[in-house]
């Protein structure tokens, strides 16, 4: 991929967020010191308008910056809080300081209190964006019970806040579902981008580990399977760029939808081949590669998976009552809008 973003990108986070780091957070150490440093890049602001102090950027400038953050399995969501702070910013609310996340699914609002159910990076974020029917809240997380949600490592977890503070905490009431859309791509390109690392990673473990006197990757049943995987990571590439092309800071709802149905799909047959090209050594601790393979499996169900979303994009073409060709060309690429 030639493109100045996703060079300097790559870099800084290769330098920045090593797999020790990622260990170490996983553990439950303080991850504001990786936080600070990352903000040193100046990404968080990237998709502000230069009069809030912003790079800017459109969606499609920033991509590959996002997917450099999938590459290297950023601990922190990054990526949702370039999209927080945009939207945050559009509808002039007050931005607030570290990392955001998005809650747009299984929140709940009863007398004791409002609980938000697997956040996607909900251990180590500062605020929750949270919607349930016309409902959005900017919830802290500090004043919350969290419980981590997920297996070994996780960074999910479910939110439990008192009714007072979801009443301090509402910002208002919109029409519309505001981070389905958001969260959906975020996880998407996370995807997109730890899927690539993962298949460089099997490409050159089958390139040097030798058997019967020669690599592994030459013997044809192996490279079958790791071409399978090269197509489904180009893929899921392809996929969240078209969901990234927009002229502003906000996504296509149709495009998102595609990008996470086709990137959740292709994780599990991607972390399968790369455990099976790479034997036993793929599951232990110390191997780098299930840093990877465990995050891609967590952002595969972050903000819907592969069913639901391909689920949505269905109703929608019935209900549009066109040819899929048309609904194609009209909702997904917009053509004549």
């Amino acid at each position: 991929m030639e493109n100045s973003f996703y060079d300097s990108a790559d870099r800084f986070f290769a330098q920045e967020c090593t797999p020790a780091q990622l260990r170490q957070i996983e553990k439950g150490h303080d991850p504001e010191p990786l936080w600070e440093t990352l903000l040193t890049a100046g990404f968080a602001d990237a998709l502000l308008p230069e009069s809030a102090g912003g790079a800017g950027l459109t969606l499609a400038e920033v991509w590959p910056i996002m997917f450099c953050m999938g590459r290297h399995a950023l601990p922190l969501p990054y990526a949702h809080t370039m999209l927080a702070r945009a939207w945050l910013n559009h509808h002039d609310k007050t931005l607030p300081q570290g990392p955001l996340t998005f809650a747009p699914f299984q929140v709940s609002v009863t007398s004791a209190g409002l609980t938000t159910h697997a956040v996607n990076f909900g251990l180590v974020s500062d605020w929750v964006l949270a919607q349930q029917g016309k409902q959005v809240w900017l919830l802290p997380s500090a004043e919350a019970t969290v419980t981590p949600s997920g297996g070994h490592g996780t960074l999910d977890a479910d939110l439990h806040w008192s009714a007072s503070v979801a009443d301090r905490c509402l910002l208002g009431k919109w029409d519309s579902p505001q981070f389905e859309s958001l969260m959906s791509l975020s996880a998407a390109v996370l995807i997109a981008g730890a899927a690539d690392r993962v298949f460089e990673m099997t490409l050159a473990h089958a390139n040097q580990r030798e058997q019967f006197g020669k690599p592994i990757g030459r013997f044809q049943a192996l490279q079958q399977q790791i071409s399978e995987v090269a197509e489904l990571v180009f893929g899921a590439r392809m996929a969240t760029e078209m969901a990234c092309r927009s002229n502003d800071w906000q996504p296509t709802p149709m495009l998102s939808a595609l990008a996470k149905s086709q990137t959740s799909q292709a994780v599990a047959r991607v972390t399968a081949v790369a455990h099976a090209v790479h034997g036993a050594i793929g599951v232990t601790q110390e191997y780098d590669l299930q840093l990877f393979t465990r995050r891609l499996n967590e952002w595969a169900r972050a903000g819907g998976g592969h069913a639901y979303w391909a689920q949505q994009l269905g109703q929608e073409v019935l209900s549009s009552k066109q040819i899929t060709l048309d609904f194609i060309r009209s909702e997904l690429f917009l053509e004549g809008k």
